[in-house]
């Protein structure tokens, strides 16, 4: 029987990292080109799971592709599936956000300004998550990180905006 090496959890932990900002930051681009009327008619809750599912699925294939090159061994489905369940779990808050403006629970520009703010917010936090990882404290340079990390991705969305819409 042949045994099947894992990658060091600091490996997982990267590439799970990978996929929560990927994922934030295509699902804020998909966001900010909204309108009022997509999330009041329900266009808005389809766009988000639409991006979530399709962003989920591109990444899963490409990340087992790379592992092939990594490793002559097969990388396992559960694994690439389970490390890129960050990119769904972006679209969660907002996904909820676009149903409540759909449903008039909230007004539609509420509902999609949180949904963006949010997000904004998840890609902020990596700098805390990797900080934390690596077994960082909490300074003003990690404040700082955050900060830059939110402008970046603030940055690449426009970006896509400016190239794809």
């Amino acid at each position: 029987m042949a045994r099947v090496s894992r990658p060091a959890p600091i490996d997982e932990a990267a590439d799970r990292i990978s996929a929560y900002v990927y994922g934030n930051i295509l699902l804020l681009a998909a966001l900010v080109v909204l309108t009022r009327e997509d999330v009041r008619d329900g266009a808005g809750l389809a766009i988000v799971a639409g991006t979530a599912v399709s962003t989920f699925v591109a990444h899963t294939y490409a990340e087992r592709l790379g592992a092939a090159v990594r490793s002559a061994e097969r990388s396992s489905w559960s694994v690439v599936l389970r490390d890129s369940v960050p990119i769904l779990s972006a679209a969660a808050v907002p996904a909820l956000l676009m149903a409540l403006g759909a449903l008039d629970a909230l007004p539609a520009t509420t509902c999609l300004r949180l949904a963006e703010a949010w997000v904004v917010a998840r890609i902020a936090l990596t700098a805390f998550i990797v900080g934390r990882l690596q077994g960082r404290p909490v300074t003003v340079r990690t404040w700082v990180a955050s900060v830059g990390l939110a402008a970046t991705a603030l940055v690449i969305v426009a970006v896509k905006v400016v190239l794809t819409h």
